[in-house]
């Protein structure tokens, strides 16, 4: 795997600096964000840099056929005492497809031959793809990571898909076969479908399928492989309403829930769900979203507005301020959050209560700069300030994303 990674890896770089020279052929989307912040495991005052980054391109063979292409980084600190030496990071080849369009009666049909992460549930990309609809997914959802960001599950690994697009009504639907080793002991054969719709005051976005996992452990030695049980997984994005009015947005999902033959249910975890509600409200300029949000601890590791599994955020923020000719939006995220607590800790709230919990502050400002978007924030952890070393509840954001 670590050879095949290095060969794609080898092949992306050639093929970017080869069309770097023809803008008709290719066009992307990439950024950047440093993070600066204090040691949480140091007694003393220590502070940390650390970086995300992605980037997202599109290759154009030909009208009818393209290819997708996108990385990401995500380092540790690189300010230590070996300023400017080798870092550890994660580096992840998140994308990489090929896909051929046709034009079939009052449809266009989309095959896709893809390895890595592709059309994942949990973010806006397929609507985004398929309908070239604006961005809908929820702003404490964004990353700097590309699709490593909020994903209730993957279509991930090696395979192929085939995406019909109706042209009289604007709905499409799906099938996915993949390959993947999410299963620690053995390969896995996975079936997905998939069905969207864009109307004016509805979106909706639903996948799910199975995987069987293919053991090599049977009673019967003349057999290749054996299943003895599936993975159950589903997700859904759905926006009633849509950007310019008063919406409700929802997520939620289910990721490898295992179940057998001699099973009668489903045997699912709380810490298996991802849910999100989220009801946005606008007055004029200004917006109100008010998310609560139950995440596997996976995924609320890689968000920048959330820092534990349960919790609620309140985001408020206008994006019409002007001085002379620059545009700038302005907001704040107050939330509030309990560690290793999931939705079903919710049917006993005294406990809750009784518990730890965080409350986080984040006001932020972006604006146009050259060709991109120039974010910036600051982010106070309230119950850690009042503790000794106060300077540890402070962190500080800064990134730059573009297209080109």
């Amino acid at each position: 795997m670590i050879k095949i990674k290095r060969l794609f890896s080898t092949l992306l770089i050639t093929f970017t600096l080869f069309n770097a020279y023809s803008e008709s052929f290719f066009s992307g989307y990439t950024g950047g964000k440093i993070n600066y912040a204090a040691s949480q495991d140091s007694e003393k005052y220590d502070p940390e840099l650390k970086l995300q980054a992605f980037f997202q391109g599109q290759f154009n063979f030909s009208e009818n056929i393209w290819s997708h292409v996108e990385i990401s980084v995500d380092t540790d600190d690189f300010i230590s005492e070996e300023l400017f030496h080798k870092t550890q990071s994660n580096f992840s080849i998140d994308e990489i497809s090929l896909i051929v369009k046709a034009q079939i009666d009052a449809s266009t049909n989309y095959f896709s031959a893809f390895m890595g992460t592709y059309d994942p549930i949990g973010s806006d990309i397929f609507l985004r793809r398929y309908f070239a609809v604006q961005p809908i997914a929820s702003k404490i959802t964004e990353s700097w990571l590309g699709l490593a960001g909020s994903i209730l599950y993957p279509h991930f690994g090696l395979g192929i898909s085939d995406i019909i697009k109706l042209y009289k009504v604007p709905v499409a639907f799906g099938i996915y076969a993949y390959l993947n080793h999410e299963d620690k002991k053995y390969f896995v054969v996975n079936t997905d479908i998939r069905f969207a719709c864009v109307y004016r005051y509805f979106s909706f976005d639903f996948a799910g399928g199975v995987g069987a996992p293919l053991s090599d452990r049977y009673e019967d030695e003349d057999v290749w492989f054996a299943v003895d049980k599936f993975y159950w997984h589903a997700g859904t994005t759905i926006l009633i309403g849509n950007n310019y009015t008063q919406s409700l947005f929802i997520q939620a999902g289910l990721y490898n829930a295992p179940f057998t033959k001699s099973s009668k249910t489903i045997m699912a975890t709380q810490e298996d769900f991802y849910l999100l509600l989220e009801p946005r409200l606008k007055l004029n300029t200004t917006h109100f979203n008010l998310s609560i949000y139950s995440f596997p601890s996976d995924t609320a590791a890689k968000l920048m507005y959330v820092s534990d599994t349960l919790g609620a955020n309140l985001n408020v923020y206008t994006d019409a301020i002007n001085f002379g000719k620059q545009t700038f939006a302005i907001g704040t995220h107050i939330s509030y959050s309990l560690p290793e607590k999931y939705f079903l800790d919710l049917k006993a709230p005294l406990e809750l209560i009784k518990g730890d919990f965080n409350v986080n502050v984040t006001p932020y400002i972006s604006t146009t700069f050259l060709s991109g978007e120039l974010h910036s924030q600051v982010t106070l952890r309230i119950m850690d300030f009042a503790k000794a070393n106060w300077y540890k509840a402070f962190s500080f954001d800064i990134g730059y994303r573009t297209n080109f």
